[in-house]
């Protein structure tokens, strides 16, 4: 995985650096820009589809860091030549991994790694073509930011996704793009749907969410600070963590846990939720009795629903 970050990354400043572009391509003045990559290991159907989501700045600081250079307004950078420019850093960089028996996680014997016909493997993905979306210009990168980080902090597959499991079978809906976005349902056997939970699991240290270029670690702060005095911009005041009583009430709920009757601070116990709508309506729970099912329960009910029992 660290290979396709810095193969991209490496394709990406090498063109917006000042490399010489192709014949019928007006080259434009050298800049550094600011690169987040985010790693997303799966698709709608779980399977092990890594593939890279890249914010960029359509400018940067020039190469003396005393002024910023603005990116060409009708193309970010020629998406062929980056396609072909990552695909020639992948594979240089897996040849050199494979002579370092540094390609697998897990150590391969000597015989076994001498079976892995690596040329003809670089060889044939040499000859496909690596397809390159540059999305548009955008105003403001909270959206990009918001679907490229969220899946980094969210499971695999939502427990509601979960239909039924029966027979030593798991059976969940997924948006199938083939069919156009339509929902489509999968059955695997269960060793088999754990199997493929556990191979998006990313190993210890591993970072998902990487930055080059003026989002470097070891320079952002220097970077950033010219780049906010040469655009005469304000460093943004990071907003204070909230709790989840704080949350609620900016929801509308002014004080969720006081006790509706007297008003009395209660102190938040536990939470307790309802069956998912496919499994209550397996079992033959209305939609009404499902919804409160899930209920908030303070020290006192559950004491009380405790000694009852």
């Amino acid at each position: 995985m660290d290979v396709l970050f810095r193969a991209v990354a490496d394709a990406l400043l090498s063109l917006t650096v000042g490399r010489p572009l192709p014949k019928g391509r007006k080259s434009h003045k050298p800049y550094l820009p600011g690169l987040i990559i985010v790693l997303h290991s799966f698709g709608s159907d779980i399977k092990w589809n890594p593939h890279l989501h890249v914010i960029i700045t359509a400018g940067g600081l020039n190469l003396d860091r005393k002024r910023w250079v603005s990116a060409p307004k009708r193309y970010l950078v020629p998406a062929p030549l980056v396609g072909t420019e990552w695909k020639l850093n992948v594979i240089e960089a897996v040849r050199k991994a494979h002579e370092c028996n540094a390609l697998f996680r897990r150590r391969l014997r000597e015989d076994r790694r001498r079976r892995i016909d690596i040329d003809k493997l670089l060889g044939h993905i040499r000859k496909k073509r690596w397809h390159i979306l540059i999305g548009p210009s955008l105003q403001s990168a909270e959206k990009a930011v918001r679907y490229a980080c969220r899946h980094t902090k969210r499971p695999v597959i939502a427990e509601g996704r979960i239909v039924k499991f029966k027979d030593g079978h798991v059976t969940f809906h997924f948006k199938d793009y083939r069919r156009g976005g339509s929902h489509s349902f999968k059955k695997l056997p269960v060793l088999v749907f754990i199997d493929r939970l556990v191979q998006h699991l990313p190993e210890k240290n591993f970072r998902q969410v990487r930055h080059y270029g003026l989002f470097s670690n070891p320079k952002h702060t220097e970077y950033l600070g010219r780049t906010r005095q040469i655009l005469a911009q304000r460093k943004k005041r990071r907003l204070k963590p909230i709790n989840w009583e704080q949350r609620r009430k900016a929801a509308g709920n002014r004080k969720p846990l006081s006790c509706p009757r007297c008003a009395h601070p209660m102190e938040l116990w536990c939470l307790l939720f309802g069956p998912h709508k496919y499994i209550a309506q397996m079992m033959g729970i209305k939609s009404d009795e499902r919804i409160a099912t899930g209920t908030l329960l303070t020290r006192n009910q559950v004491l009380s629903q405790t000694l009852a029992a």
